[in-house]
C-alpha cells in the first residue's frame, strides 16, 4: 500500500492507502484492482506529493472539525487527524504541478497578484516556481474514459484566465481540455499529468505573458513526457 503524508498547520499525519476503501467507493477499483495499483504505485513515484482523497458531488470531502481532506485507510475514507468516517461518492488526485517562473515583466505582475491571492511560489537552485493547483477526478467507468483534470477555480481568476474557453481549451467548470474526441487511450494518471496537463499548464502560462492563445497552444499536443524527481516539492 502507498503512503502519504498530510500537513495541517503545526501537525503533519500519515496514512497508508487502503485500496479496500476505494473500492467500495468506485466498482472500477474493485473489477481493475491492478489499474489502482498501477497508479498509486506512479503517482508515489513521480509525484509523491500528491494526495488521494474522496469527493462527494464532484467535490473533496473535508472533515467538519479538523478540515483535513478525507482519506482512504483503515477501510472507509477517514480524516488523517481524528479518524472520523467520512462519507464520499468519488475519488480526486490533488496537487500541484511547478512551472517556471517566466522571466516577462506581464508575468511578474500575474506571479504577484497570485501570491496575494494566497498561491505559492517556490525557490529551487536559485530559480522561482508557480505552484499551480489541480485536481484529477477518477470517472466511474475508468479506465476506458478519460479523467476529469481541473485547475483551482481562484487560481484561473489570479492569473488573469477564464475558467471556460475554448482558445484556452478549458471546457467550463475550470476543466482542462486534454484530449481530442476519440484520442483518449487507457493510460495510468501520473501519465496524463506527465503528458498531458504539463503542457497544459505551459501553455496558459505564455498566455498570461501577452502570447495569444492560438500562438501558446500552436503545435501542442500535450504529450511530451516530462518526470520530476521524487524529491520535486508540489
Amino acid at each position: 500500500m502507498a503512503q502519504q503524508h498530510y500537513e495541517n498547520g503545526l501537525h503533519s499525519f500519515n496514512w497508508q492507502v487502503d485500496p479496500a476503501a476505494v473500492a467500495q467507493v468506485m466498482r472500477w477499483a474493485a473489477r481493475r484492482p491492478q489499474s489502482l495499483a498501477e497508479d498509486l504505485e506512479g503517482m508515489a513515484s513521480y509525484f509523491p506529493h500528491w494526495l488521494l482523497v474522496g469527493s462527494a458531488a464532484g467535490r473533496t470531502v473535508n472533515c467538519r472539525v479538523c478540515s483535513a481532506p478525507g482519506v482512504p485507510t483503515d477501510g472507509a475514507v477517514r480524516c488523517p487527524a481524528c479518524h472520523t468516517a467520512l462519507e464520499c461518492d468519488g475519488f480526486v488526485w490533488v496537487g500541484h504541478i511547478p512551472a517556471l517562473a517566466r522571466p516577462e515583466p506581464r508575468f511578474a505582475q500575474k506571479q504577484a497578484a497570485l501570491e496575494a491571492a494566497g498561491f505559492d511560489t517556490i525557490q529551487v537552485a536559485g530559480l522561482d516556481y508557480v505552484l499551480v493547483p489541480l485536481s484529477v477526478a477518477y470517472p466511474a467507468e475508468w479506465p476506458n474514459v478519460e479523467p476529469v483534470v481541473r485547475y483551482a477555480p481562484r487560481w484561473l481568476d489570479a492569473a488573469g484566465l477564464p475558467r471556460s474557453s475554448a482558445a484556452h481549451h478549458l471546457i467550463g467548470n475550470s476543466q482542462a481540455c486534454l484530449f481530442a474526441w476519440g484520442q483518449w487511450q487507457a493510460q495510468p494518471i501520473h501519465t496524463v499529468l506527465q503528458q498531458r496537463v504539463v503542457n497544459h499548464v505551459a501553455s496558459l502560462l505564455k498566455i498570461v505573458t501577452g502570447m495569444r492563445p492560438t500562438q501558446a497552444f500552436i503545435g501542442r499536443i500535450h504529450n511530451d513526457t516530462w518526470q520530476p524527481s521524487t524529491d520535486d516539492t508540489p
